[in-house]
């Protein structure tokens, strides 16, 4: 997937709420515990905020429920998983799994790791 942030992207608290839920599921078990583990969990909850902020803007110019279209030669047809709400390893920022990757936060069954 391709890692993109648009600049100057308004945040929206109640949006930023909802995607710092999502990222916790995305790490369940584990749980950020540590100043360092929170830092890295808010870092990577504003970069998906940021990259699915950029996704809405630019899937603006194709109308909703679109599936598939044809121009001429061109058709365009998306996954099943891209418009998905749940965060999986295919639909999260690439830059924030890095950041929860580096911290442990992704490892399953390491709770208490520190």
């Amino acid at each position: 997937m391709i890692d993109l942030h648009a600049k100057d992207i308004p945040v929206d608290e109640s949006q930023l709420e909802l995607t710092r839920d999502k990222v916790r599921g995305f790490i369940f078990p584990n749980t950020p515990s540590t100043q360092q583990d929170q830092e890295a969990f808010e870092k990577a909850v504003l970069y998906q905020y940021e990259h699915e902020a950029t996704q809405a803007q630019k899937m603006q110019e194709v109308p909703d429920g679109a599936q598939s279209f044809s121009i001429g030669d061109f058709s365009m047809s998306f996954d099943k998983d891209f418009l998905q709400s749940r965060l999986t390893r295919k639909t999260i920022c690439p830059a924030a799994y890095g950041v929860l990757l580096r911290q442990g936060l992704l490892y399953r069954g390491v709770e208490g790791r520190c």
